[in-house]
């Protein structure tokens, strides 16, 4: 049988990578709230374009690009959002949280609709991973069904900090052969802070005071009631105001805007 240690190697490595931002479901003030565009009253600057019609492309350092557009809006959840149709579609099992299909926006803040895309992982394509790795000890995985819709994306404006996550994962490691179980539980923290304002160039131009905003994760993995503890900074991106996200850092790269048109607010 595998050792405790190794256990909680595996599953940190098979998520750090994947979850890394999807958001608490709790909305404080804004929980019945669903504006979608931005007003000529509004006095602060508009970080997140909402417009129908609106369209961005982005090149990533590896040479590939990939293109989103705002096309409509749908219901979910008793909610109104609007959607992204991304070009190409998507077609990685592995969940991004920048690049989701569905998204509202509050007066204090950009939410993205992330439920069915957290359940479908953790249920399905955790499950299987850690099926295949344990495959040698006839093993079977149980997840427990995750709760949380949404992904803070960031507060309007971009300032302070917040939580992007918070969110805990239980399942179980059935050893078959050894008539034996071994239980889990995965704690995902998960917080958002602008650390400054700069100028960005990138291919689609000079965006001058761009927020900054920093993710930071932190994975508390307890099996068998030992727990370890691991963090890591994920994803840095950049909001120009007017404008929407014009950069992305991580490890995987770097990926910036190279071209967008944004339509006018009705």
């Amino acid at each position: 049988m595998k050792s405790v240690k190794f256990i909680k190697l595996l599953l940190c490595g098979a998520l750090v990578l994947v979850l890394a931002g999807c958001g608490t479901d709790t909305l404080e003030e804004d929980d019945d709230e669903t504006i979608l565009t931005p007003t000529t009253e509004r006095r602060v600057p508009d970080y997140y374009p909402n417009a129908i019609g609106n369209r961005w492309v982005y090149q990533h350092s590896d040479g590939s690009q990939w293109t989103r557009e705002v096309t409509r809006e749908r219901v979910l959840a008793g909610r109104i959002y609007r959607v992204f149709d991304y070009t190409p579609p998507i077609e990685d099992p592995q969940f991004d949280y920048l690049r989701v299909p569905s998204y509202r926006i509050t007066p204090h803040r950009v939410l993205f609709f992330v439920g069915d895309e957290i359940n479908r992982y953790f249920e399905t394509d955790l499950r299987s991973q850690l099926e295949a790795i344990f495959a040698e000890d006839n093993t079977k995985i149980s997840v427990n069904a995750v709760s949380g819709n949404e992904l803070i994306f960031f507060r309007i404006p971009p300032t302070g900090r917040w939580d992007v996550l918070d969110l805990k994962i239980k399942g179980n490691i059935n050893f078959v052969d050894f008539n034996a179980s071994t239980p889990f539980e995965i704690h995902f923290l998960i917080k958002g802070a602008v650390v400054g304002s700069e100028t960005i160039q990138t291919p689609a131009g000079t965006f001058e005071k761009t927020s900054k905003i920093v993710y930071d994760l932190k994975i508390t993995t307890i099996v068998n009631e030992e727990e370890d503890t691991t963090t890591t900074q994920t994803d840095t991106i950049w909001l120009a105001p007017d404008v929407g996200m014009v950069k992305i850092e991580n490890d995987n790269g770097t990926t910036e805007l190279i071209e967008y048109e944004l339509q006018e607010d009705p």
